[in-house]
């Protein structure tokens, strides 16, 4: 009789330790944290002034003859309002989990990338739902021919005209155009945007989006890839974009001061975890150690007329 070789002795095969699978999206797949500045705040709710817009457009200087009063122009100031709001989870690592895992010590780092994830979706969901639709920024395009339209669809005539519109309304020239992947895929595909470069270089998707950056004036655009599953957790997994066939040209200035304006800010709240933070405990009577999460914000448009919303444009 043969003796038993290891094979037939390793019932369970073995766990390798430095190897994890997870389906964990990339930063770079979302853009909720990069289209608006984010701002500390000292309270979780307030007022911020806003200098009326129309008066930095008037015409109000006048003749003055010597010894004459000097004509006086005024100024007007409204406010806005902003409002976080905190938002939590946990994960608990039972004492039996990690006693009967053979990688105890990534257990703690696949419990923070998990809130991590759902706080990036969280912020891009509240992107998407807030901020791409019609009725929100100064103007809302429903009318325009798709850009997926190859032979009737104009992309770029259009996006000039957002631009122009934004600027004659405001004096800002947009600098970020926000899309979904959908309408990333129209645009590099678009023959009027591959014209451009096709003589002086080749079509890759790099090159596309500095032909379309320059045409544009623009400095920043930001596809959204992020993906989200729509279900609950029995249900089968289905992927669904979190921002799909819109498109958002708008102004975004990350050093906005007193005197400048962006189209939204994130008011960011420290004390309620700002845009993250991560807790550990113990807790006894679960017989676990816990993982937490939470922060606290409320991304706002504090000027809609630095907006051009293109809805369903593919």
């Amino acid at each position: 009789m043969a003796l038993p070789t290891i094979n037939d002795v390793q019932l369970i095969e073995p766990v390798l330790t430095n190897m994890l699978v997870a389906y964990r999206q990339n930063a770079d797949r979302f853009v909720a944290g990069r289209a608006f500045p984010s701002v500390p705040v000292g309270n979780d709710s307030g007022t911020y002034p806003i200098l009326t817009k129309k008066y930095w457009f008037l015409d109000e200087l006048a003749r003055r003859a010597p010894g004459d009063p000097f004509a006086r122009v005024e100024y007007g100031v409204e406010s806005g309002t902003y409002k976080t709001e905190q938002w939590a989870a946990d994960s608990a690592i039972a004492d039996e989990t990690r006693a009967n895992s053979q990688i105890p010590m990534e257990l703690e780092r696949v419990a923070v990338e998990l809130l991590a994830q759902r706080s990036m979706l969280r912020k891009e969901k509240a992107f998407s739902d807030d901020f791409m639709k019609t009725g929100v920024w100064g103007t809302s395009n429903t009318t325009a021919v798709d850009w997926d339209d190859t032979t009737s669809g104009d992309p770029i005539a259009d996006l000039l005209l957002a631009s122009e519109t934004i600027s004659n309304n405001t004096g800002y020239m947009p600098n970020t155009l926000i899309v979904g992947h959908i309408v990333h895929r129209a645009l590099m595909n678009h023959p009027d945007i591959l014209d451009r470069i096709k003589y002086v270089m080749a079509g890759t998707q790099d090159n596309i989006r500095g032909a379309l950056l320059s045409v544009l004036g623009i400095d920043n655009y930001l596809v959204s890839r992020a993906t989200y599953s729509a279900t609950n957790e029995a249900a089968a997994f289905a992927a669904t974009p979190v921002i799909d066939d819109d498109a958002l040209l708008i102004y975004s200035n990350p050093s906005a001061g007193l005197f400048d304006a962006t189209a939204g800010k994130t008011f960011v709240w420290g004390p309620g975890g700002g845009e993250g933070t991560i807790y550990r405990y113990r807790s006894n009577s679960r017989h676990a150690d816990v993982v937490q999460h939470k922060e606290q914000w409320d991304q706002a448009v504090v000027a809609a007329d630095l907006g051009y919303f293109f809805s369903d444009i593919v």
